[in-house]
């Protein structure tokens, strides 16, 4: 078209505005600034018409020294332009958008003529900054400037108050104001709202505003969904879909990537194949996001026939598919095939990324593949990901559970911004290699840099004492753990300390631990208390089962068995057969143990 404006001689100003307009209104960026280009070419400068187009093209293309540039030539247009207040408002957009927030303030504070525009922008630049407080600094400035602000300025205040306490406390106050002054029928408003209280884990109360919403758009019902998910009701989920549904709303994309999360957290793979028939029944099989997130829900399923088969029809080649497909492969025990689909897509020219990097990690560890491993490590430094702590924790416990334990040092020693991760991952590798006398040490190393340890920190110690029989170093760490940093402990707490008591001969301080236990946790600590009553010669073991105690879990079939053993011991032997025939009434198996063993490593 615009050869034949060539042709035709010199086009007029309003024709080259037409297309610029067009090109910016139809996400034609590019073209955009193209036809802007030939526009100077023409010898031509543009006018109030020309560069609001301008500036959102460089704001969607995030072009900030080509944004300045325009900036510039629209000073160079003359006064008529550049004190446009509509010309003025696109330019502290495209500023904000650019990232560029103190360039926007500082254009928007120089506007002598601010229009509810202008004033929407600012507050919203400040709001996807999550900048609540300077937000609302400017939402009251506009009140006291006597300007009337919009649903659209609730929106950009509000889009700042979803992320930290005291934001989500102003933005309850700002939707106080669009009550008051009947904003919070503006539909935007409401989403907006809703949004900030689901990201608060107010579920209750935005269920409430959710239902009080008449006109509901797919936004409304995605953002309510989403809410439910984060705290895992998937079957609220479906119920809400179903009454979506009724109301002949249309579905998009978000809607059904909430479904496929609900379908992964059921497990159920019947409800999995419903969802999946819905995407495709909807026209959305084609869409990457979707493709990923439906091999994610079949592999969680255990269905890697059938992930297999959406990975292999997808008609897109993104890290982000093969990445889902590789994780399924590692998650459902297959480490193998999620090698060979590594290669595959290195062969199909996509480049891995963290997430990828991760899950091969992850592979290595399940095989007990050091020299795997290593390889693994190559493409981290090729990728420069080796600063990454997520990375390095990785690295770290892949080489410990490859045994290791050098190699998992030398990266160990190579972080300097270590975090808690990281340190928990050395410390638990010191565990299961049996040296747990370095693990002690670099226990005290972490809490002398202000680390404070969690329960799991305290896991890897534990169990670093244990398996290397430091009784008054776990005595030392479980008194630390309740006493000084009033961590409530777990089983696995308890289940470390009486069994390390127990090997240590110390019967009567295992039996205090196990006294003080709750009655429901009791068996699952049986074995190392029965094992050392039975070294010891002591015949008082059914002195501490209850009742109770003797029948939870009758149908784990290590409880039978360890009941049965204990009993015939002690010569309860109509008790120890009751125990037996219980196994093979219920049909109950005794898993086998199994292992890996790399060969010609």
């Amino acid at each position: 078209m615009i050869d034949s404006f060539a042709a035709a001689g010199p086009a007029p100003l309003r024709v080259w505005n037409r297309l610029i307009q067009h090109a910016a209104a139809s996400g034609s960026y590019a073209d955009c600034l193209r036809r802007y280009a030939s526009l100077l070419a023409a010898g031509l400068r543009g006018d109030a018409s020309t560069f609001p187009s301008l500036a959102k093209s460089c704001a969607a293309l995030r072009l900030p020294r080509l944004g300045r540039a325009i900036h510039a030539r629209g000073l160079l247009a003359g006064a008529a332009v550049s004190s446009d207040a509509f010309v003025r408002a696109s330019l502290v957009d495209m500023y904000a958008k650019c990232g560029c927030l103190p360039d926007a303030r500082r254009l928007f504070d120089e506007t002598p003529r601010r229009t509810l525009v202008a004033w929407n922008c600012i507050v919203s630049a400040y709001g996807r900054s999550s900048r609540a407080g300077e937000a609302v600094a400017v939402f009251n400035a506009m009140r006291r400037a006597g300007v009337r602000p919009s649903g659209s300025t609730l929106v950009g205040v509000l889009s700042g108050c979803v992320d930290a306490m005291a934001a989500r406390n102003l933005g309850v106050c700002v939707y106080g104001y669009s009550v008051k002054s009947g904003l919070d029928a503006d539909l935007l408003v409401s989403n907006s709202v809703l949004t900030m209280l689901v990201r608060g884990d107010q579920v209750d109360d935005a269920r409430l505003l959710f239902d009080s919403v008449e006109n509901k758009s797919v936004v409304t019902w995605s953002a309510m969904a989403s809410g439910y998910l984060q705290n895992g009701d998937y079957a609220t989920v479906f119920d809400l879909f179903s009454l979506m549904r009724g109301t002949e709303q249309t579905m998009d994309s978000v809607v059904l990537v909430n479904l496929i999360a609900a379908a992964v957290l059921f497990g159920n793979l019947l409800v999995a194949k419903g969802v999946h028939a819905l995407v495709i029944k909807g026209g959305f099989e084609c869409q990457d996001d979707l493709a990923a997130s439906l091999v994610n829900m079949y592999a969680k399923c255990g269905d890697l026939l059938s992930a297999r088969e959406v990975f292999d029809s997808a008609h897109c080649n993104n890290v982000v598919l093969w990445t889902s497909m590789l994780n399924g492969y590692v998650e459902c025990g297959c480490p193998d095939k999620a090698f060979s689909l590594f290669d595959s897509m290195l062969r199909a020219n996509v480049e891995p990324n963290k997430a990828t990097v991760l899950a091969l990690l992850s592979a290595c560890s399940n095989l007990g593949s050091a020299n795997l491993g290593e390889k693994v490590e190559e493409n981290v430094v090729a990728m420069e990901l080796q600063s990454d702590l997520q990375v390095s924790t990785g690295l770290i416990d892949m080489y410990c559970k490859c045994g290791n334990i050098q190699n998992a040092r030398k990266i160990f020693d190579g972080v300097t911004n270590r975090d808690l991760a990281i340190w928990s991952a050395m410390i638990n590798g010191y565990a299961y290699s049996g040296e747990g006398s370095e693990a002690v040490v670099l226990f005290s190393e972490m809490q002398n840099e202000g680390l404070q340890p969690d329960a799991i920190v305290f896991t890897h110690i534990l169990t670093a004492c244990n398996h290397s029989g430091l009784i008054d170093e776990g005595l030392h760490c479980f008194h630390s753990m309740t006493v000084k940093y009033g961590i409530e402990p777990s089983i696995e707490h308890y289940m470390c300390m009486v069994d390390l008591l127990c090997k240590g001969g110390h019967l009567s301080s295992a039996m205090k631990f196990f006294r003080q236990m709750p009655v429901r946790l009791q068996n699952q600590v049986l074995a190392p208390l029965i094992s050392a009553h039975s070294a010891h010669g002591t015949g008082s073991s059914i002195e501490f089962m209850s009742e109770e105690l003797l029948n939870q879990d009758s149908r784990d079939s290590g409880h039978c068995v360890l009941m049965s053993n204990m009993l015939s011991c002690l010569g309860e032997w109509r008790k120890a057969r009751s125990y037996r025939k219980l196994i093979s009434k219920e049909g109950l198996v005794k898993e086998p143990g199994w292992s890996y063993i790399e060969l010609s490593g």
